[in-house]
């Protein structure tokens, strides 16, 4: 399989990628026995979009996609296109309502940073923004945990995170950055106006130049013996708190 190539699988995801990137798909892969309705409806959609159909026993499937969690429907297709910071802005200067962005300082574990993309999704997040070259890769691992958000939240790859956010406070969006040690609460923060969440690599944080671009620092409050929660768990807590905020 090509670098530039991943494999999804699971019924809501290959229907989401049908759905939003039909473009990138390459061949879609079902599971000999017909099972559900609901594969036979994406073996309708790609055929009618012009997309390779085969059927093969699970182990097959078992193999293409790496483990069987599958749900007996396996894709695979180009890695989603990524945009640029002013791209990106151009996309949300023609949205009504003020951007809610979501920063990534060097997630390295691609499950990790798939789950983040999910949670980004459930919240109506605008996109992900993240350092080209010092993030998990864009591959099928991260593809899985993001359970088709890969398709559904904007991905900016940057070359340089702290010039990216400079343009992002250039465009009148606030920064906000996480840290266990910030002096300021995330519930005491205010997320409506256009804003924009920073979380860290999973070991070390965010990093100092990273730190000095935001324009707050919050930490989540915890209650108990732990001192952190995963990344991915504190991108949900952050950005459901900015969605609350704004209202349903």
């Amino acid at each position: 399989m090509a670098s530039r190539e991943l494999v999804i699988g699971g019924v809501h995801a290959v229907r989401t990628a049908l759905a939003r990137a039909p473009g990138d798909a390459l061949e879609l892969w079902l599971r000999r026995e017909r099972e559900h309705a609901a594969a036979d409806g994406l073996e309708e959609t790609a055929r009618g979009l012009g997309i390779a159909v085969q059927r093969a026993g699970g182990e097959t499937l078992d193999k293409l996609y790496g483990d069987s969690h599958h749900q007996g429907v396996v894709l695979r297709r180009r890695a989603p296109a990524t945009l640029a910071v002013h791209a990106l802005l151009e996309r949300l200067a023609s949205r009504p309502a003020p951007p809610l962005l979501l920063i990534l300082d060097g997630v390295q574990d691609p499950r990790n940073f798939g789950a983040c993309l999910r949670a980004a999704d459930g919240a109506g997040a605008d996109a992900v923004i993240y350092p080209r070259d010092k993030s998990a890769p864009l591959g099928s691992v991260m593809a899985k945990a993001a359970s088709g958000a890969v398709d559904s939240v904007g991905l900016a790859a940057v070359p340089n995170l702290a010039r990216a956010m400079r343009e992002l406070a250039a465009a009148g969006i606030w920064i906000t950055g996480t840290a266990h040690d910030a002096p300021g609460d995330l519930y005491a923060a205010d997320f409506r106006p256009p804003a924009a969440l920073v979380l860290g690599n999973e070991g070390s944080g965010l990093r100092h130049l990273t730190r000095e671009r935001c324009d707050a620092l919050v930490r989540i409050p915890m209650h108990g013996v732990v001192d952190s929660l995963n990344v991915a768990t504190a991108a949900a807590v952050c950005l459901y708190e900015a969605r609350r905020q704004r209202g349903a």
